[in-house]
C-alpha cells in the first residue's frame, strides 16, 4: 500500500512557489541517492525535469527521467523514484474542479503519459521561465499554459490510440533518427522502403502530423537540446554537428521550436 499525497505535498525541499486560482506551481530540489517510496498525490500534476536523472517506476514498468522530460500524472497514480544525481523538478499541480473543467470538452487524463512533443516542450519551458521571471501577469499566463498542457495531453492520449502504423514508417522513423545531420531526397528515402514518394510523404503527415523536412528540422533540434545540456560545447559547434548550416540558422530554428534561443535554453538547463 502507498503513501497518498494531499494537495501540495511533495517529496524534496521547495526552493519556490505559487498558488493561482487552482493551479499550484512548486520548484523542487532533490539530493543524489534519495529514494523516494511508492506513493500517490490526490491531486493530477505535471512534473518537468529540469535537471539531474533519475529512475521511475509506475506499477511494473521502470522509466528513466532526464532534463526536459515531461509527465502527466492523475490522481492517484502510483509511483516511485530512485535519484541518480542532484535534481530540479518543476511540479504543476491542478485542482479537481480545473481538471473537470477540461474533461467537459470531452479531455481524456485517466493515465500516466510522458509527453514529448517540441510544441509541448515550448510550453513547458516558457511557463517555467515565467515562473522564474514573475510579474502580476504571471499567474493568468501560467492558468493559460497549464490548461494548453492538458488538452496537449489529452491529444497525444488519443493518438496513441490511432490505427496501427505500418512498419515501413517505422523503417523510415529509424533511418532518418540515424541519419539526421545528413540531407535527405524524398525519392531515395521512398525506394529504401519500398513505397511511392507521394504516398510516403501523405502517410507520413498522417501519423507524425508534420513533413519530413520539419521532422528532420525537429530531430536536429532535439540532439542540439541533449548536447547544451550534458556536453562542453560551444553552441557553433553544436549547430555544425547536428546539420545546421550556420550558427544563425541554427539558433532561428532552435528558437522557432522551443520558444527560446539556444544560450537561453543552456542558461536554464545548465545552471540548476
Amino acid at each position: 500500500m502507498s503513501l497518498r499525497l494531499k494537495a501540495g505535498e511533495f517529496y524534496g525541499e521547495t526552493s519556490q512557489a505559487l498558488l493561482a486560482n487552482g493551479f499550484r506551481f512548486t520548484e523542487k530540489a532533490y539530493p543524489n541517492r534519495l529514494q523516494i517510496p511508492k506513493h500517490s498525490h490526490e491531486l493530477s500534476h505535471f512534473c518537468f525535469v529540469i535537471s539531474g536523472n533519475y529512475q521511475e517506476q509506475i506499477e511494473r514498468k521502470v522509466n528513466d527521467r532526464a532534463p526536459t522530460a515531461l509527465v502527466y500524472y492523475p490522481p492517484d497514480t502510483s509511483h516511485a523514484e530512485k535519484h541518480n544525481s542532484n535534481g530540479t523538478h518543476f511540479l504543476v499541480e491542478i485542482d479537481a474542479n480545473n481538471l473537470e473543467r477540461v474533461k467537459d470538452y470531452g479531455a481524456k487524463l485517466n493515465e500516466p503519459l510522458a509527453m514529448q512533443s517540441d510544441e509541448i516542450l515550448w510550453i513547458a519551458a516558457r511557463m517555467y521561465r515565467e515562473f522564474c521571471q514573475r510579474d502580476k501577469f504571471s499567474a493568468l499566463s501560467l492558468e493559460s499554459l497549464t490548461t494548453e498542457l492538458l488538452i496537449f495531453a489529452s491529444r497525444q492520449n488519443l493518438n496513441s490510440n490511432e490505427r496501427k502504423r505500418p512498419l515501413w514508417l517505422e523503417k523510415t522513423i529509424e533511418i532518418l533518427r540515424e541519419n539526421f545531420a545528413e540531407p535527405f531526397n524524398l525519392n531515395d528515402l521512398a525506394d529504401f522502403v519500398g513505397v511511392h514518394p507521394t504516398h510516403l510523404a501523405r502517410v507520413f503527415r498522417q501519423f507524425e502530423r508534420c513533413t519530413i523536412g520539419d521532422y528532420i528540422r525537429k530531430i536536429r533540434i532535439e540532439n542540439a537540446r541533449n548536447k547544451i545540456i550534458s556536453s562542453n560545447e560551444s553552441l557553433v559547434e553544436i549547430a555544425l554537428n547536428t546539420g545546421f548550416a550556420d550558427q544563425t540558422h541554427f539558433t532561428r530554428s532552435f528558437k522557432n521550436i522551443v520558444g527560446m534561443t539556444p544560450k537561453e535554453f543552456r542558461k536554464i538547463f545548465r545552471t540548476r
